[in-house]
This record gives C-alpha cells, structure tokens and sequence, in this order.
C-alpha cells in the first residue's frame, strides 16, 4: 500500500497574492497531500529600507491565500530564521518543525544567510534528506515576468487597471473612516475620509473610478489621492472618496476602497468653482460607466 504523504509546504513572500502566487498555490493544492502549507513572513520584519511598501498587509495576505484552498498560512519573523544556513533551514525548519515531505517553490526563490542558498541547492538538499522538491517556473504576461515589483511600479504611476489584471482582482486598502474637516460637504459633495493605517501602497496622486465595500455591500465612487491643494496649504497626504447615492453614517466604520481606473491627475485649480465642476465631471463619468 502506498502511503500519502503528509504535508507540502509551499515558500515565498507571496506580497500581493497575485498571478503567479495564485499559480504556485494551484501547484500546492494539486500535489496530493493530506496538509497544504503556505509558508511566508510578515512582512514587517523585512529590511525593506523604506523603499517599499506592502500590496497587501499581513491579515489581507492569509485570507487571499486561504481562500485559494490552502490549509495553513504561518507568517515567521525574518529575525528568527535570517542567520540560518540553508541545510538549517531545510533540516531545522522546513523538515524538523514543519514535517514536509514536499516543498514547493519558484525558479528564483532564495533563502538562507545572505540569500546564499537558490533552488538548486533547494533540490539537493531536500533530495539528500529524502524530501521531495518542485520548483516552478515564472509565470509571465505579455512577455515579462508577474511580480509584486512590477505590480508595485504600475500602482506607484496611477496604473491601477493594468496592476489589477497581474494581481487577480483590482486592487485595494481598506481602512478606517476618519472625521474630516467637512470641506467636501461646504461645496455640496459629501466624501469620507479613509485612513491608511495598514502601511500598504498608496497609488499615485489623482482622481479614480472607485467602488467602495461598506458592510459587504457595493458602492459605485470616485477617490482623490494626494493633498487637496485647492481648499487647503498644508493637508496631509490623504484618501478621500465620494461614494455615489450614498448618505449613511458611516464615521469609524472599516471599509475598502477598490482602485478600478485612473481619471485625471491631482491639481490645484484657480477657484472653488472649477474644482467643484471637475468632481461634478468625474462624478458624471463615473455614473455613465455604471451602465456600460
């Protein structure tokens, strides 16, 4: 009788959960093993230095993982494992504590001190201790390789729609909704103001076609990022949405807000008067796509 094996532990960062994080887990899923573990880090523990911002916040990158049939999702501290050689980290870790008899991963992961250790030393170490290894290919799209950098650079240039399609699902923050100064409501257009506390990317400056999630429930909007150079000097970098046909209470309420498409850049205009025309003109295209 054949016995089935145990546990398959697929590794990565998985910043985003986008195409190929979906195809490595789709791998994971299929490979005919009674526990399916996802293995990744918060990403807080990195050393980022600052150049780089999350596409999805520790609790956002359980759920996406788990909704796509994984069985476990651990998080480690970098800290906690970044010393280790990579035969420690394959025997101490990946065999000694996680019990895998399959371990998953792409074609470029590294791993171990100083990311000495790459997927062909991966294959012969899990071989050497009668483990088996897959390594994965990169999934591309138009010819270039899907990745959180690239993905990164889109939102970072207010190209959230082609961002979306290597994603999987358009993107989003989910936040907070903060009490506002109540300028938008002076000149007649009620918005919210969203705080980003979960330190993911915000997208370029601008105006957006939005919709925005309140209580599981859909709303068509339209978002300016940036700092509302017309009504204010010295605002502080903000999200603040308009949501359409929408006049509930809704201050400290958690809700997200999906970046669909880029509209116009942010700009500081002559009077009240012409800003309040140009939301009126963005509220406008953002009605008429409704109905396409």
């Amino acid at each position: 009788m054949i016995m089935r094996a145990e546990t398959a532990v697929l590794l990565g960062l998985f910043d985003g959960v986008h195409l190929g994080h979906r195809a490595a887990i789709e791998a994971l899923c299929g490979c005919g093993v009674k526990e399916r573990l996802v293995y990744s880090f918060t990403f807080h523990g990195l050393d980022t230095k600052g150049k780089r911002s999350p596409l999805t916040t520790d609790l956002e990158k359980t759920e996406l993982i788990l909704s796509l049939g994984a069985d476990r999702v651990i998080l480690e501290d970098f800290d906690r494992v970044r010393n280790l050689t990579p035969e420690e980290f394959v025997k101490g870790v990946l065999l000694g504590e996680l019990g895998a008899d399959t371990v998953i991963a792409g074609e470029n992961f590294r791993f171990g001190k100083n990311a000495s250790g790459d997927s062909g030393t991966l294959l012969t170490l899990c071989r050497e201790l009668g483990m088996r290894a897959v390594i994965l290919q990169t999934v591309k799209i138009d010819g270039e390789p899907v990745s959180s950098t690239r993905i990164r650079e889109l939102i970072s240039r207010g190209r959230v729609s082609e961002a979306s399609r290597l994603l999987g699902y358009e993107y989003f923050i989910t936040g907070r909704v903060l009490h506002g100064d109540a300028v938008g409501r002076s000149m007649g257009i009620r918005t919210v103001n969203l705080s980003s506390d979960g330190g993911k990317l915000i997208p370029l400056d601008g105006v957006y076609s939005s919709t925005t999630v309140i209580g599981g429930r859909s709303y068509p909007s339209v978002t300016n990022v940036g700092f509302k150079p017309t009504v204010r000097q010295d605002a502080a970098r903000g999200i603040e949405t308009h949501i359409l046909d929408y006049s509930g209470d809704i201050y400290d309420e958690t809700v997200r807000v999906i970046f669909r498409r880029y509209y116009r850049p942010e700009r500081k205009f002559p009077s009240r008067q012409e800003l309040i025309d140009a939301i009126a003109a963005d509220i406008k295209r953002r009605k008429e796509e409704c109905h396409e």
